[in-house]
């Protein structure tokens, strides 16, 4: 049978009950401020970037993208319609200057350059033979002309003498009209003679510039033959690396058509593109800098293609040190074409975050927190922003992306 507790025992059991309870509650408000700690928003320094505030000079620079190239380069086309022959050097060998890279098959053109030379032959023979008929004619008429000139001096001595003869009584008038007319019918022969004469000299001269202005194209083209078949021997330009060969031993290649290509693997060159809403920003002259990796050259732009294609302009960087070891062919760099300098502005870093001039939401770290700003910031180089509003010098802000924390404004920041 169970007997009743008594009261001294129901009360302890009561106490050590609420003392249960209250280490219970104690703990569950400790656990729930420990789990509030834990789960509040945070940062972890080991995750991001950050820039403090400063004071100095800002080149402004506009960003570009570019492709390391040869510095010079130059392509070899066949002079020729004709085929390979023979291969001397692959892509990747050096090549000296006038050294043999492909053998063409060449006896098409050597065919020519003979059936051109018997004609160049026989248009020289024609026009000397044109200038040696005209001279011999020339010669004859000047003889006779010499010849009549004397027999009008004889016609004038006759009727001279028959004029005297009248004037003592021994001629007679018939005979002295006699003499005039043949005098007078001398003269317009020789008249006619001259006039002849100055008409075939003409004549011979045309005839024989004609002669010599065909003689002179036929020379042209065949030093232009000459000078394809000197061409069509295929052989470096200068100095340099083959980088492409045809070398597909037998195949036919029309004029024009590409062979090989030498560059100049020692120095190099950037081809740069950009953006035609910065057109009037590039301009030949402008300092560059061109990075690669983590290192930075300097150079200056060249040449500007002068039309836009798919609203990309393109132009040329001349490097300053375009022997550099880190430049190779083909290499992807960044480009930062220079166009103004600030001197004595605010500035941060430039990371990610950064797409141009406007109001950007920065996080600022003060007191171990990450508070969200509104900022303004202005124009650019390529490690530097300007800070127009919003951030006084010695401010620490995180330059990371901080898109994923768009919808919070406070941060705790771990260091």
């Amino acid at each position: 049978m169970d007997r009743k507790l008594s009261p001294e025992i129901i009360k302890k059991r009561r106490q050590k009950l609420i003392i249960n309870l209250c280490i219970a509650s104690v703990a569950t408000v400790a656990l729930f401020l420990f789990l509030v700690n834990i789960l509040r928003a945070g940062i972890s320094s080991n995750d991001i970037y950050t820039s403090t505030v400063d004071k100095g000079t800002i080149e402004i620079s506009i960003a570009a993208t570019g492709k390391v190239v040869p510095l010079s380069e130059e392509v070899i086309i066949s002079p020729v319609s004709t085929k390979i022959l023979e291969i001397y050097k692959k892509a990747g060998d050096p090549v000296e200057a006038d050294e043999a890279i492909i053998r063409l098959d060449l006896d098409v053109i050597r065919a020519d350059i003979e059936k051109q030379d018997d004609e160049l032959s026989m248009k020289r023979y024609k026009l000397e033979q044109q200038k040696q008929a005209a001279q011999n004619a020339l010669s004859e008429l000047e003889m006779q002309i010499e010849i009549d000139e004397m027999r009008i001096k004889r016609m004038e001595v006759l009727l001279r003498n028959e004029m005297f003869l009248d004037s003592i009584g021994a001629g007679t008038s018939d005979k002295i009209r006699q003499a005039e007319l043949e005098y007078s019918v001398e003269q317009l022969k020789l008249k006619q003679l001259k006039l002849q004469y100055e008409n075939r000299k003409q004549s011979s001269l045309a005839d024989t510039k004609v002669l010599e202005l065909d003689y002179n194209i036929a020379l042209k083209n065949a030093n232009l033959k000459n000078k394809m078949m000197s061409e069509a021997q295929i052989r470096s330009p200068r100095s340099a690396t083959l980088t492409w060969v045809n070398d597909q031993i037998g195949s036919s290649v029309a004029q024009g058509a590409q062979l090989a290509v030498v560059s100049d693997l020692a120095h190099y060159k950037v081809e740069a593109e950009i953006s035609d809403g910065y057109g009037n920003k590039v301009l030949s002259g402008n300092r560059v800098t061109v990075k690669i990796s983590s290192k930075e050259l300097t150079g200056m732009v060249g040449n500007i293609v002068p039309s836009v294609k798919n609203g990309i302009i393109n132009f040329t960087v001349l490097l300053d040190d375009n022997e550099n070891e880190l430049l190779r062919s083909g290499l992807k760099v960044d480009v930062y074409v220079i166009n103004a300098i600030r001197e004595d502005v605010l500035r941060i870093a430039n990371r990610s975050y950064y797409t141009g001039e406007g109001e950007y939401d920065l996080w600022v770290v003060k007191d171990g927190e990450a508070v969200k700003r509104k900022v303004v910031l202005g124009e650019s180089s390529y490690n530097y922003v300007e800070v127009k509003e919003g951030l006084n010098e010695g401010e620490t802000v995180i330059t990371s992306d901080m898109n994923r924390y768009a919808d919070k404004n406070k941060l705790k920041f771990n260091r």
